[in-house]
């Protein structure tokens, strides 16, 4: 089975990441393919080193990308590299398992004994993690074996037409309207993502690529959900997917990869002045970031090299401030953070 891990300038926890795979896959012919938007080349010549099995693909603004950020520009071009992804799953492996640069293993697992199992039961995506919100997986399943649990969806549409006026459109006359009506209620949106996931699960390649037609170069994710019910309704055979009985990885909430989305009011904090400053102590051999594993990375530590490094728009209580807001939209819809 093919790993694909997307990545974009956090070096520090593409180390942990990539560390983990080989702690916890048991297999021996797995394929790692980096896809990556910008690191500097330093950087991936340091992970190769590293692991020199990986397999690294670059996005078409990579170079402009990695230009910026070694020349301390903040304001890199904010394009996402949708067709990189697109491309490396036309030519992955039937299953294969999504990840970020972010998300770490921390518990085993046969990827290829995964992939037969999920080819018998015509699973579409299985879930490894869910941030502990049962909200994301279903209340009950179908069926369960030693690995996982399977389940057909139960939505309140599965009509394309009727998803759309119900969730996609933001009129505040007919949100509020429908709203009244019992009709259209966050919760029940939430349900949806049962069968959606950005990445951290196994997909089948069919669906993935559905998941992301007619995308546009943007990441849309009622889009995407509106594809998937799409791909259900498309076939009136069952369709099924999947969650693992316990969650198998876990995911950073210590940095962010830009600025993108990620400003919040009274935190004066900047998130590539924070990468430069924690990419460097990686790649010096300072920061180790298998330290505090399986949880997120070593606070004291990150906070001791910011006060060293002493950048105005990178200190320690504003980092802190940072985390603790970003931490808090997770929170806020029944997630679990460490």
């Amino acid at each position: 089975m093919d790993i694909l891990i997307k990545s974009f300038n956090r070096p520090y926890y593409l180390d942990r990441c990539l560390k983990s795979i080989y702690l916890n896959v048991l297999d021996s012919d797995f394929n790692i393919i980096v896809l990556d938007d910008g690191t500097p080349q330093k950087h991936l010549d340091k992970l190769v080193e590293k692991y020199p099995e990986i397999k690294i693909l670059k996005s078409d603004l990579f170079i402009e990308k990695s230009n910026a950020i070694e020349n301390g520009d903040s304001n890199v071009n904010p394009k996402i590299p949708i067709d990189l992804w697109i491309s490396a799953a036309e030519n992955a492996s039937n299953y294969f398992l999504l990840i970020e640069d972010d998300f770490w293993l921390t518990q085993s697992i046969h990827l290829n004994n995964k992939s037969s199992q999920l080819e018998s039961d015509k699973i579409n995506m299985l879930k490894l993690f869910w941030l502990g919100n049962p909200k994301l997986v279903p209340k009950k399943s179908d069926k369960c074996n030693n690995d996982y649990s399977i389940f057909s969806p139960n939505l309140f549409t599965t009509n394309p037409i009727l998803f759309n006026f119900i969730f996609r459109i933001h009129r505040f006359k007919i949100r509020k309207i429908l709203t009244i009506l019992k009709i259209y209620s966050f919760e029940r949106l939430l349900e949806y993502y049962t069968i959606y996931s950005t990445s951290g699960s196994i997909f089948n390649k069919k669906y993935f690529l559905k998941l992301w037609k007619n995308h546009h170069n943007n990441v849309d994710e009622l889009l995407q959900l509106n594809n998937a019910v799409q791909f259900i309704n498309s076939n009136k055979k069952p369709h099924f997917f999947g969650f693992t009985n316990s969650e198998l990885m876990k995911t950073g909430f210590l940095s962010s990869a830009s600025n993108q989305n990620k400003k919040y009011d009274n935190v004066n904090f900047d998130l590539f002045i924070f990468n430069k400053i924690i990419n460097e102590a990686w790649f010096n051999d300072v920061f180790d970031p298998m330290e505090n594993y399986p949880n997120d990375l070593s606070s004291t530590k990150i906070e001791e090299l910011l006060v060293e490094a002493n950048q105005t728009n990178a200190t320690s209580f504003e980092w802190k401030k940072w985390v603790s807001e970003f931490k808090n939209q997770y929170l806020s819809f029944g997630c679990t953070v460490d």
